[in-house]
């Protein structure tokens, strides 16, 4: 079970999906140290700069988030006594599911890259959003719940 509660956030991740139904749209969602979510969206940057090798280089399948912007963010988290808690990006006319890529970019020797972080999945469906699903780490793998609108 994820340690936030995202549900709040969902209109938000929804619009973000829709806006750009054509990419893969990501970001994090950040708790500041009063516990506090707020969505902040990154640059989709998968097929512009190097990324892993592995990785599609074409937004519409794959995300990599700017490591620039994921840089700034922590180094303000840091500061601020907030955290990351979850990452999150849309699959374009796919469920909110976690593909292959994703757990490959998310897992390093079978462990979570980002302990602690969840993961945020946005399903789309002819570009609007069809479902989304928050996914934790326990007991050795990722578990996925839906994420119902609170709105």
């Amino acid at each position: 079970m994820p340690d936030a509660d995202y549900a709040p956030l969902a209109a938000r991740l929804a619009a973000l999906a829709e806006a750009d139904p054509g990419e893969e749209v990501c970001g994090f969602i950040v708790e500041d140290a009063a516990g506090r979510l707020e969505v902040v969206p990154v640059r989709n940057v998968a097929g512009e700069v190097p990324g892993p090798l592995d990785l599609p280089r074409d937004a519409r399948r794959a995300f990599l988030a700017d490591p620039s912007a994921h840089l700034s963010l922590s180094r303000r988290m840091a500061a601020e006594g907030g955290r990351i808690a979850a990452a999150y990006h849309s699959h374009v006319d796919a469920p909110a599911e976690l593909s292959a890529v994703d757990l490959d970019q998310a897992l390093a020797g079978g462990e979570p890259l980002h302990p602690g972080v969840d993961l945020v999945v946005i399903g789309t469906r002819d570009g609007k959003a069809s479902e989304m699903r928050t996914f934790s780490w326990m007991e050795g793998a990722f578990r996925g719940i839906a994420i119902r609108s609170s709105g």
